[in-house]
């Protein structure tokens, strides 16, 4: 089984193992604007555009999903806008509350 890893702007990168495409690492844009080291990932999303995911802040677990997308939040990528892997935490979840803009 091969892998493959894509790094995209800022730092960012996912890994997928082939033939199937399963995710299994990578590194992410939190809210609060820094990359961190994906805890866990799943191995198959769960959409088209996102992938259940979870961060380490503060010693303890966030869960969330992770996405492709442009810095500015468009899904069309330019030089001037290049694609990063960012991190949304849950609202729902117990220590979302840790990164900013997540309320519990």
């Amino acid at each position: 089984m091969a892998t493959e890893g894509r790094t995209y702007a800022d730092g960012t990168y996912l890994v997928q193992s082939f033939p199937w495409g399963f995710y299994h690492g990578g590194a992410a844009i939190c809210s609060d604007g820094k990359v961190r080291t994906l805890k866990r990932i799943t191995q198959t999303a769960d959409t088209f555009f996102s992938v259940p995911a979870a961060v380490t802040v503060k010693g303890k677990t966030v869960g969330g999903y992770v996405t492709v997308e442009c810095r500015s939040g468009s899904s069309v990528e330019t030089d001037d806008d290049p694609a990063i892997v960012r991190f949304v935490a849950h609202t729902y979840g117990r220590n979302g509350a840790l990164l900013p803009g997540v309320r519990n």
